[in-house]
């Protein structure tokens, strides 16, 4: 250092750092802050002395307490006022910071402003200062005006002499002291001398950014995602200048591959993001005496170039005009001599002067108001009289007062279309995303305020404390696109305007959902609105309850008061404690029903006749009566389609009717009774003709197999008839001339469906008896000799192809070929005694159309008369010459019908797996890819070694926190709920608690530095456990039978058996006895073991980053056991590196953990877990034994099935109550023809067992074929030949002989058994086995947003599992957005992105399982599609007919410009 090669720097709090910035590097930096001598404050009688280390709010604080304690007298305010001023310097968090000495030292080397040195200079301090061993004192003047100190120059310490001394041994004569300190500065209480202001993506414009970024590296937009929680401050420069910092930082990152950030210091700040416009303006004005101006000529020099840094500040343009127009106001009224005020209000506008200038801007005349704010001001501020009061006071004072002064603004106010989103997560919190960016204006306060009084229109109760239930979240776009600038002062209202539509569109569609309830409950909060369940469980439930009801009523109990049932709440909760609702849960139910144990039974008559003739006594009560209201019910399912909005005063059922549910079948014609439930007439006709049995088809597809066995065949006719319900099942019916019997008292007709539908409404008196359905097959074979064919079709078009959907055409067609055929109605007319051709069918096709007339009221009517030609030229299409053409191209509309199917872009295609490339290169981004936030932990659970015992606690070993481990987080840390697991069936603890009842059971979470040192902390953790007076855990299913220690499978999901067991065996030519089968478990292998990353955020909110197959669920769980509305809770999922069920529901626990410590330590915290204890903790596939005994004939057929199974589960339910469904559908793929079981579903002291691929159907399929090799073993018959015949589904023996013909399945058989025979190594053989897997659809969301460049962003509820689920959406995107038909969509796939599941983005997302998330991702797409089609569409032709062609990307730029 004495040589001077190294560069030193002497610091204390180096806060000086912030105004002078170091463009070089120091060698060496000396800290003075642990010398003791340059901390010390001292005080003796001649001041005080204080250190040059000391901090300012310090030395504050001495000189306050020399103040307080040592001087009474007047002089003592001089330290009064040193420190009320040194308190105005800076910020608290510097003065905690900065010392004396460092801020005195800047003063005298680099000229500092420093406020401290000028008032120590005016008192006398005075200055120790040290260079090498010298040391000398000096004034603070003297100090000021020496050379700079250099390196080796240290200032020691600070004297402040004590005036009150001094000013009492000064001479006699009386002195008075005046001291007082100014300060001027732009803002009064703090100095602030830097500050940084602009932050990657603090921008107030993130859709401009995105657009700039994606055009300045060369990539789509949808490869952009800029995200803006909140701006620090905008006032229009973060408009655009703050889109140069975010694209510079993009650029660096994209180049470097690393992440890159800007933190911008204010000199840099201020040199280039320029400010509000300079301008030079020159004018000239004419005026009359009395002020008011009568012209204005203005010449405006801006003085900038299109390039200038000049930008876009607060109001642009309309300061500088306001300071022109002051400016002009002022010098006319100075030249007049006349008051500037008079001169303004001379100039203020009329109504008539305002449309002049303003022209259609102006408005109406009652939306003038600036006059009368103009008076209303000066009235309301006194301005007349503070007017007097200044000239007065200026007149009798030297110093003058400037004035008061009004100025008029007028501002036109221009809204802007500004998007909004309401998402109502499960818990009923809400989150809010909306287009304006918050400032600091109050943007999302108002949102909130909006979004709850929107949404309180849906009047529930305890929606009191609402707004804490609305969480605004922060700007994506990728989320929410088309967001605009916010700017103008209106973004606040404009988006306002997108929430409160949003919210009166949710408000639509939950109001019915509550009046409904209002109507059973009488009062519905608003978590229970949210809360309504599917429906799907309702009707066990109802059941369950019904019976219970039944039984309670036949008990001794007391008659209880009218309104009330003999059913006690403990028997209603116990009667549904074996359903379940995956929706809500058991307990809400449950409470539901007991709180609701109102039943009134005797409020309405209820009649169930036995017989025809009790049935005509009770219609002739009716027709005798009061006027009584009756209805006639059997199934009374029409009630879900036609509410009853009155009651009635009497039902008469009509199932207990023996003569109404009967089915006879003769010769020419089935009898079916009213009564017969529409499946079991489903039934009686697939036994019959291939007419029956084309009708049964169809009527499987009309509404669910739960209405099916409900609804009766006459309701449904009855319905048509007297409502116009637009049943299928009667449009079939009239096709192949139904005759139905009705009944009227003592009389009963025959008449033809046509004639039944077309006569007047039944009324309650007129019953329908039964329908007869003829034999057609037999009519024709005992026809005369006219050679006859007959061709009979059904149709159906619908939203969906099954379930409950009405549909919006359906056809039945039943034609006879013949010579002679003769019948009514013009279609049939035209086409008798016709041969088919092309010009026929097309002419009948065109007749169709005409004569098929639509209510006006019919939705699609274009669509449905299409439909109805469709169909009728789809029966006759195949009876037309294959290469038959219209001549005159009559049938090009209908040409694809009889060509291949069309060639469907985008779909049919192979195509590379998308992200397959980034796969394969190791840059797909996984969770454990994602880098380490600032002060991340690691985690690693602490499991448990025993299967059941006492947890007295958690040691760590010393080791362990010597290697960086930080904390152990427990049950005991949970802040909410202990909930690791929520599935439909129950919920499983996230941690134990004093009792662990499983090997493999989480007891605790310890975080650490790294992954390494947390799973050695885990390992090391020592657990002491203790298990006296505890019963022996159950380790096997035989332990399970004795101690009866079951779950309960709810009533809904248990199958039900097929045939007569008993009967079966005795059938049997041989039969196999109690054989045993012993499956085991299967454990989970995939690549990426379980994996999440927990971030804390601001306002009580965490982001976590799972691997997960259902987001949702993981959120619902971390909101509970933290604590906190779902709405603070953002779980996000890329793609998940394998799953087959593990990342199902084992997921949920690891995304928790890591939640509740990274909420509870405020830090960053991921695990990853290591395959040890992935294997040990997350289950796998459920293991069984299983007991069989078997029937067959000596041919291999079987006659008869039974099985004892025993499933272990493990300790937690998870989702085991399905597994015996699926294992028997899964066995069921053969024809038993008798198949009993005993299906026990077990609870052990081992890891609970989850879904695993093919849950259940896998056990299934493994049981089926066991027996089927051993019965061929047993008739030492192959096991394929046996099997062969027992194929049940419809397609599987078309299937089977085709798998058979390609595979040369019999050639390669006997070449491996030839092998056998020649040599010692024998091959195991080759097998095809049969599948039946149904098939389960569920609602799945979707988004596409089309970006400004065209790219497509496309979020969905499915997660990427390696499935290709990315991959087929990508293809049904590019599918259905090609239909607007535009030039340059050949390479459409390369402009589309699936972005990240996020669950705050895009809720109710579900589970990705069952092998068709990817379809339903798809249709949700698809729908999302169409309707951008839609809009699209008339823009395209618009330009179309301008342009002649139109590209997609300049469609979707023109449209970005006409919005």
């Amino acid at each position: 250092m004495e040589m001077g090669v190294d560069r030193v720097k002497v610091v204390v709090g180096n806060t000086g750092l912030g105004y002078y910035k170091e463009v070089g590097s120091y060698d060496k930096y000396i800290d003075l802050r642990y010398i003791p001598e340059l901390f010390m404050i001292r005080r003796d009688d001649s001041g005080i002395n204080i250190g040059v280390a000391v901090t300012i709010s310090k030395a504050i604080e001495a000189v306050k307490e020399c103040n307080q304690h040592g001087f009474h007298t007047e002089e003592s305010m001089v330290y009064k006022k040193i420190v009320d001023h040194m308190e105005k310097v800076a910020s608290g968090f510097i003065q905690n910071s900065a010392s004396l000495g460092g801020n005195l030292v800047m003063a005298q080397r680099n000229h500092f402003p420093s406020d401290i040195a000028t008032v120590l200079l005016v008192v006398g301090s005075l200055v120790n200062i040290m260079n090498g061993l010298k040391s000398e004192e000096l004034t603070m003047e003297e100090f000021l005006r020496r050379p700079e100190l250099d390196s080796k120059s240290i200032l020691l310490s600070v004297k402040i002499p004590d005036w009150n001394r001094l000013m009492g041994i000064s001479s006699g004569t009386r002195m008075n002291l005046l001291f007082e300190t100014y300060r001027a500065a732009h803002n009064p209480y703090v100095g602030v001398l830097y500050e940084a202001v602009k932050l990657l993506g603090a921008i107030v414009v993130p859709e401009f950014a995105h657009t700039t970024i994606s055009r300045c590296l060369g990539i789509p937009e949808h490869n952009v995602r800029v995200i803006t929680r909140r701006v620090g401050g905008g006032f229009g420069g973060k408009c655009f200048r703050a889109m140069h910092v975010a694209t510079a930082c993009a650029v660096a990152a994209y180049k470097l591959q690393r992440p890159v950030r800007i933190y911008m210091n204010r000199k840099t700040d201020m040199i280039i993001a320029g400010g509000r416009h300079p301008m030079k303006i020159t004018y000239s004005v004419g005026f009359k005496s009395d002020g008011k101006i009568t012209a204005l000529d203005i010449l405006i020099n801006a003085g900038i170039s299109v390039d200038s840094y000049a930008k876009q500040t607060i109001a642009p343009g309309e300061v500088q005009a306001t300071f022109t127009a002051e400016a002009v106001i002022e010098h006319v009224a100075t030249t007049l001599s006349l008051d500037v005020d008079s001169v303004r209000s001379k100039n203020l506008h009329n109504f008539n002067s305002l449309v002049f200038f303003f022209e259609g801007s102006a408005g109406e005349p009652v939306e003038y108001t600036l006059p009368s704010i103009w008076n209303k001001l000066a009235i309301s501020s006194s301005f007349k009289e503070r007017t007097e009061k200044i000239k007065q006071f200026n007149t009798c004072n030297k110093w003058q007062k400037r004035g008061i002064s009004r100025v008029p603004i007028v501002h036109e106010v221009a809204l802007t279309p500004t998007p909004g989103k309401i998402s109502i997560l499960s818990d009923g919190s809400v989150a809010v995303e909306v287009g304006g960016i918050e400032l600091g204006q109050g943007l999302w306060t108002k949102v909130k305020q909006m979004a709850a009084f929107a949404l309180s229109s849906i009047q529930c109760d305890e929606m009191g404390d609402f707004l804490e239930k609305i969480r605004v979240i922060q700007a994506d776009t990728l989320s929410l696109i088309q967001r605009g600038l916010t700017a103008g002062s209106t973004k606040s209202e404009s988006t306002c305007e997108a929430i409160r539509l949003c919210c009166n569109m949710l408000v639509e569609r939950l109001i019915l959902i509550n009046k409904k309830l209002q109507e059973q409950m009488g009062s519905v909060k608003w978590s229970t609105l949210i809360l309504q369940s599917c429906g799907f469980c309702t009707l066990g439930m109802c059941m369950s309850l019904f019976s219970a009801l039944v039984n309670a009523e036949k008990t001794p109990r007391p008659t209880p008061p009218p309104g009330f049932s003999k059913l006690e709440v403990y028997e209603a909760e116990r009667a549904i404690a074996g359903n379940l609702c995956c929706c809500i849960g058991y307990r809400p139910i449950a409470d539901v029903y007991g709180s609701a144990l109102l039943l009134d039974s005797r409020r309405y008559s209820w009649y169930s006749p036995v017989s025809i003739e009790e049935l005509q006594r009770s219609l002739s009560s009716v027709e005798n009566g009061n006027g009584s209201r009756v209805k006639v019910v059997v199934g009374n399912t029409g009630m879900s389609y036609y509410k009853e909005l009155e009651s009635f005063d009497k039902y008469i059922d009509l199932r207990c009717v023996p003569e109404l549910s009967m089915i006879r079948r003769d010769d020419i014609r089935m009898i079916i009774g009213a009564t017969v439930r529409i499946s079991k007439a489903i039934e009686a006709l697939r036994e019959g003709n291939i007419v029956w049995k084309k009708i049964a088809d169809h009527m499987e597809k009309v509404a669910s197999r739960f209405v099916r066995n409900s609804a009766s065949l006459g309701g449904n006719l009855v319905m048509a008839q007297r409502n116009h319900f637009p049943s299928d099942i009667a449009i079939v019916l009239l096709a192949v001339g139904l005759l139905v019997n009705l009944m009227n008292g003592l009389k009963s007709e025959e008449i033809t469906m046509e004639e039944f539908l077309r006569m007047p409404e039944l009324d309650s008196k007129s019953i329908l008896v039964s329908v007869k359905i003829l034999d057609w097959d037999r009519i024709m074979s005992i026809s005369s000799g006219t050679k006859m064919k007959l061709l009979f079709e059904t149709y159906r078009a619908t939203p969906r192809p099954l379930g409950n959907a009405l549909p919006y055409s359906n056809a039945t067609l039943m034609a006879k070929i013949s010579r002679c055929a003769s019948s009514d109605g013009m279609v049939v007319k035209f086409l008798t005694g016709k041969v088919l051709s092309v010009d026929v069918l097309y002419e009948v096709v065109k007749l169709l159309r005409s004569i098929v007339v639509l209510d006006d009221d019919t939705s699609y009517p274009a669509y449905r008369s299409s439909l109805a030609a469709g169909f009728l030229f789809e029966f006759f299409s195949h009876l037309v010459e294959g290469n038959a053409e219209s001549p005159n191209g009559y049938m090009n509309g209908y040409s694809t019908l009889m060509s291949p199917a069309r060639h469907l872009d985008h779909v049919d295609e192979p195509i590379a797996k998308s992200g397959a490339v980034i796969q394969a290169s190791g840059e797909a981004v996984y969770v454990d890819d994602i880098p380490s936030p600032t002060k991340c932990l690691h985690g690693a659970f602490i499991f448990s070694t025993k299967p059941l015992a006492r947890v007295k606690g958690i040691e760590l070993k010393p080791k362990s926190v010597a290697d960086g481990a930080n904390a152990v987080i427990s049950f005991k840390d949970i802040l909410g709920e202990n909930l690791g697991i929520k599935t439909g069936f129950g919920p499983e603890p996230l941690f134990a608690d004093d009792f662990t009842r499983c090997t493999g059971q989480y007891i605790a979470l310890v975080v650490a530095d790294t992954q390494k040192h947390a799973d050695m902390a885990a390992d090391l953790a020592v657990v002491d456990y203790d298990m006296e007076n505890l019963e022996p855990p159950i380790l096997s299913v035989e332990e399970v039978v004795r101690k009866s220690s079951f779950f309960e499978v709810p009533s809904f999901f248990q199958p039900k058996q097929v045939g007569d067991f008993s009967k079966g065996m005795a059938e049997a030519d041989h039969k196999i006895l109690s054989a045993e089968i012993k499956r085991g478990s299967q454990y989970y292998f995939y690549m990426e073991t379980q994996t999440a990353l927990a971030v804390p955020d601001e306002d009580n909110c965490i982001v976590v980053y799972s691997s997960i197959q259902a987001p949702e669920y993981a959120q619902s769980t971390i909101s509970r056991c933290l604590g906190i509305p779902e709405h603070n809770v953002r779980v996000i999922t890329r793609r998940v590196g394998g799953g087959f069920g593990g990342k199902a529901m084992e997921a949920i626990p690891v995304a928790t953990a890591c939640a509740l410590a990274a909420y509870n330590l405020r830090r960053p915290v991921r695990m990853y877990m290591n395959r040890k204890t992935d294997m040990k903790t997350t289950g796998g596939r459920h293991p069984m034994e299983v007991t069989y005994s078997v029937g067959f004939k000596e041919d291999g057929k079987m006659t008869a099935l039974h099985l004892d199974i025993l499933i272990n589960a493990g300790i937690g339910v998870d989702i085991s109550p399905i597994i015996p469904l699926f294992m028997v559908d899964a066995i069921k793929k053969y024809d038993w023809v008798a198949f009993s079981f005993d299906i026990k579903v077990c609870r052990t002291n081992h890891s609970s067992k989850s879904a695993m691929r093919g849950p259940g159907e896998v056990q299934g399929t493994f049981i089926s074929e066991s027996v089927i090799e051993h019965v061929a073993s047993v008739l030492s018959m192959d096991a394929d030949s046996g099997a062969a015949g027992e194929l049940k589904e419809y397609t599987l023996p078309s299937i089977w002989d085709k798998l058979a013909a390609s595979s040369s399945f019999k050639e390669r058989t006997d070449m491996i058994k030839q092998f056998n025979m020649c040599n010692k190594w024998q091959k195991g053989g080759i097998s095809r086995v049969p599948i039946v897997h149904e098939v389960l659809l569920q609602s799945n969301p979707g988004k596409v947003s089309i970006l400004g460049d065209g790219s497509v962003a496309v979020e969905v509820g499915g997660i990427e599992l390696g499935q290709g689920l990315w991959t087929k959406v990508k293809q049904m995107t590019a599918f259905s957005l090609s239909a607007i038909q535009c030039d340059g969509m050949g390479d459409f796939l390369e402009k589309i992105r699936i972005i990240q599941a996020d669950t705050l983005s895009l809720v109710q997302g579900g589970l990705t399982a069952g092998s068709t998330t990817s379809e339903c991702s798809c249709e949700a797409v698809r729908i999302c599609c169409n309707i951008l089609v839609e809009r699209l569409t008339p823009i395209k032709e618009k330009f179309q007919e301008q342009m002649g062609s139109v590209e997609w990307g300049i469609l979707i730029l023109e449209e970005t410009r006409w919005r």
